[in-house]
């Protein structure tokens, strides 16, 4: 297992990269970084009671039977702290670049503070958290897939960010002929993704799963190359019949998985593909209102009744 020593060296670094991508917003000065706890199997649930109370934060209602989290950003109105599970962070001697995954771990939980701290300034967002807001559903929808998108959605754009610029020696896409072992995995990824939002609850939906397979599709460097690729026809897919990778054939195959889902979702989904990208073209893409928020709980919404309606017709057939 990763050792606390080896975790903390690596903090510091991640905290660097990820300040020196983010621009400063208003009055973030004044908002300090989180302060980071690393726990163990023993101090987990104790430290998080602790900091739940000291922050004065709403975040009180986890199941401790299921609660895996590999980190944790508790906000609260007296502040935010990040908790790392120390069980879950890879091990450098069993995992190459253990590291990496860790800055990501980190830089999620970090976009989850900066995306808060923006949506507090000119109105408090992050209320739509709290449960029981039934009058403001579509809202409160929109912001628990929201908020894991935006956490996800820095990260990778951080991540990105790095590669280009501090590691441009070794960054070189141009360089992929785009086999099919350069870009089935990302299928697979993306697949994944969308059968935790349509499989992992019986009769809704998970607003996380949604979330990070649109983030993936919409800001994950290698994903977005992949989907380019498709678009400009430059995969390759394996014969059976020579046993070597030919040309896929044009327009063969549709990069973003949506219509390899149930019909009666895809429709939906483009709408929020669609309103997503928009939202992302703009410079402060972190940046959004109520309203807008509302548009995209409302296909939340849209997607969790069209599963309703599906599995009632499957059942009766």
């Amino acid at each position: 297992m990763v050792t606390q020593k080896q975790i903390k060296a690596w903090i510091p670094e991640a905290l660097a990269i990820f300040q020196r991508f983010m621009p400063p917003f208003p009055g973030m000065d004044t908002i300090p970084i989180p302060e980071i706890h690393i726990v163990s199997d023993k101090t987990v649930f104790p430290t998080r009671k602790m900091l739940v109370a000291k922050l004065r934060s709403r975040q009180t209602d986890i199941d401790e039977d299921h609660y895996t989290s590999i980190m944790e950003m508790i906000h609260g109105d007296l502040g935010d702290a990040i908790l790392i599970w120390q069980k879950y962070i890879p091990d450098p001697q069993k995992i190459p670049l253990a590291d990496d995954y860790f800055c990501h771990y980190l830089w999620h939980e970090l976009g989850h503070y900066y995306a808060i701290h923006n949506e507090c300034r000119s109105d408090d967002l992050h209320r739509f958290n709290n449960p029981g807001l039934a009058a403001e559903r579509a809202k409160q929808e929109g912001y628990w897939m929201w908020s894991e998108f935006i956490a996800e959605a820095i990260a990778l754009y951080v991540e990105e960010q790095h590669c280009r610029i501090d590691n441009k020696e070794f960054y070189h896409p141009e360089l992929l002929k785009w086999e099919p072992n350069e870009w089935g995995y990302l299928v697979e990824k993306l697949l994944n993704f969308l059968e935790m939002a349509f499989c992992y609850y019986p009769s809704t939906i998970d607003e996380a799963g949604l979330a990070m397979y649109f983030a993936t599709l919409l800001m994950d460097d290698a994903t977005k190359r992949y989907v380019k690729a498709a678009s400009e026809g430059k995969l390759r897919v394996y014969d059976k019949s020579t046993g070597r990778s030919r040309s896929a054939e044009p327009g063969s195959i549709e990069a973003t998985c949506i219509s390899d889902q149930a019909e009666a979702f895809q429709d939906t989904l483009w709408q929020m593909k669609r309103l997503l990208e928009i939202q992302l073209r703009k410079e402060s893409f972190w940046e959004i209102n109520a309203q807008w928020l509302e548009e995209l709980g409302q296909h939340v919404i849209d997607l969790m009744n069209e599963k309703i309606a599906l599995l009632a017709s499957m059942s009766i057939n």
